[in-house]
């Protein structure tokens, strides 16, 4: 009881559990695509042809570069030596070709029409959500106030767009080092009191991290993954 005769509200770092199954699926089975669209609604239409300039450009670089090696390894007659760097530089070089033309279309993209293909304009409003989000921030033995202070900047920048509402901020922690747990929980206090996000922003550490990060997500969609 408060002072004023009130009744306290209890603590609670995280909000009331709402599972949902997550049944562990075969990679190597055939996905069931029933009632499903094998192409995204926010693909664009022109993807087929984007995808074939990006990986036909790099095929394309890593052909002429692996014709002109070729040339200059076939000087003095071909020999093993020469075929097996003719084969590494192809393998090395179409990576790097990939990566190139990825970054030249993604270039390309952001000068002709700023890289918005979520139809979202820097000038105009922001559209109006109408479901919930999680945002899951993973957290092993890392340095609290490192980890407290990006979150920090998230928040605030979800406040200026006037949705926060439709945010829920969760800090899962693997952590397994004592003081590193202790001063987690007493920066994860610090960031509510600061920012005001005592319904939403949660914190919580697992006592068995199974499966690492993958298992860390995986229990919380288990635990809260319902509730969105």
């Amino acid at each position: 009881m408060t002072q004023s005769g009130q009744q306290a509200v209890p603590f609670q770092a995280l909000p009331p559990e709402a599972p949902l199954a997550m049944p562990v699926q075969d990679l190597h089975a055939v996905p069931d695509m029933e009632g499903r669209a094998r192409t995204p609604s926010t693909s664009p239409a022109t993807i087929g042809l984007r995808r074939f300039l990006v990986i036909g450009s790099a095929l394309a670089l890593t052909a002429f570069g692996a014709w002109r090696t070729h040339k200059v390894l076939d000087a003095n007659g071909t020999s093993i030596l020469g075929v097996v760097m003719l084969v590494l530089f192809v393998a090395l070089f179409l990576w790097i070709a990939l990566a190139f033309t990825s970054s030249l279309a993604g270039f390309v993209s952001l000068i002709t029409r700023g890289g918005l293909g979520l139809g979202i304009t820097r000038s105009g409003p922001l559209p109006t959500l109408h479901s919930r989000t999680a945002l899951l921030l993973p957290t092993y033995n890392e340095p609290p106030h490192r980890v407290m202070a990006g979150l920090k900047a998230i928040y605030t920048s979800l406040c200026e767009t006037g949705q926060v509402d439709a945010f829920d901020v969760f800090i899962l922690s693997d952590t397994t080092n004592p003081d590193v747990w202790v001063e987690e929980e007493a920066a994860f206090l610090a960031l509510r009191a600061q920012t005001g996000g005592e319904n939403r922003i949660f914190y919580r550490r697992r006592h068995n991290n199974v499966e690492r990060k993958a298992g860390n997500v995986g229990e919380w969609v288990r635990r809260f993954g319902g509730g969105l």
